[in-house]
């Protein structure tokens, strides 16, 4: 939909069936959709007002966009102007026993969300409500392929999904849903920061998961516990992931929580353990990057 001549390129990019928009470039889509994102946006942002969730507690909870894309509650469809189906996916989780909803306004191609608009969390339930447009529907048909004129490749899953979601992070998603309702409130992990440095200084475990294809970084769980933390001294694990950069040289940190679950613990023992020989000698700082 830029203009260019796909004849040029060597793969057309669609996002949906409805119209049979193509496309040259993840950029050229992402332009594309540029307006109605902003609407979608400035939207939420007008309904969310100032007693929604905070920018922390939204971070705490990111991981639940990728369960609602797989497993929404409720689906809507809503037709536009334009001819396309936009879809609402919406989930509810009830984190640390406080009821929150998660909303992904998306496109559908052959069954599975390939554009994403917007993701966001919330516990106001007036929000959800106006987001819950068109018709409810109980799942997305998978459509007949599209038919090409020219000899281009089609892949079906190029979308704003695809950059946001790792491996890495639908493991941090699954691990989350089973996280115990007694462990550390999310809500409580700022008061946690100052074990982060320690952890990564000089883990008690690091674990390296290697990518299978070499497609995904390689990713690491430093894991140190703390006695004297937590509720009354009573104790906690501090856990850090982190994955290689394309330098290969530097890791960049993905999550880092505090808990005093073991059984957590055990779901981020992945991989293989590298042998510790001191605590002063682990992966460098200078390796991190933030």
């Amino acid at each position: 939909m830029c203009g260019s001549d796909l004849r040029l390129h060597e793969k057309a990019l669609f996002v949906e069936e409805e119209v049979g928009r193509t496309y040259c470039s993840e950029g050229c889509i992402t332009e594309y959709f540029s307006d109605d994102i902003q609407q979608l946006e400035k939207k939420y942002v007008k309904l969310r007002g100032k007693t929604d969730l905070t920018g922390e507690e939204r971070e705490a909870v990111a991981h639940l966009r990728w369960i609602t894309l797989q497993e929404p509650d409720e689906i809507w469809c809503e037709v536009q102007p334009s001819g396309d189906y936009r879809y609402t996916l919406i989930s509810e989780f009830e984190p640390e026993r406080t009821k929150i909803w998660m909303v992904c306004v998306c496109l559908f191609l052959r069954g599975e969300p390939s554009f994403l608009y917007l993701a966001f969390p919330t516990k106001k339930r007036a929000v959800i409500d106006k987001f819950r447009l068109g018709e409810k529907i109980e799942r997305v048909e998978e459509k007949a392929p599209i038919a090409e004129e020219n000899p281009i490749s089609e892949n079906d899953r190029i979308d704003r999904l695809a950059e946001s979601w790792t491996e890495d992070e639908t493991l941090r998603a699954d691990i989350q849903k089973r996280r115990n309702v007694s462990d550390i409130p999310m809500a409580e992990y700022s008061l946690y920061e100052h074990l982060s440095d320690p952890t990564l200084e000089a883990p008690d475990e690091l674990w390296v998961q290697e990518s299978d294809d070499g497609a995904e970084p390689d990713q690491y769980s430093f894991i140190r516990y703390f006695p004297n933390e937590g509720t009354a001294g009573k104790g906690l694990w501090y856990v850090i992931t982190a994955v290689e950069t394309e330098e290969s040289e530097q890791l960049e940190v993905r999550s880092q929580m505090p808990t005093s679950d073991p059984d957590l613990v055990k779901q981020y023992r992945r991989g293989r353990s590298e042998q510790l020989a001191a605590k002063d000698d682990s992966v460098s700082q200078s390796r991190f990057v933030h």
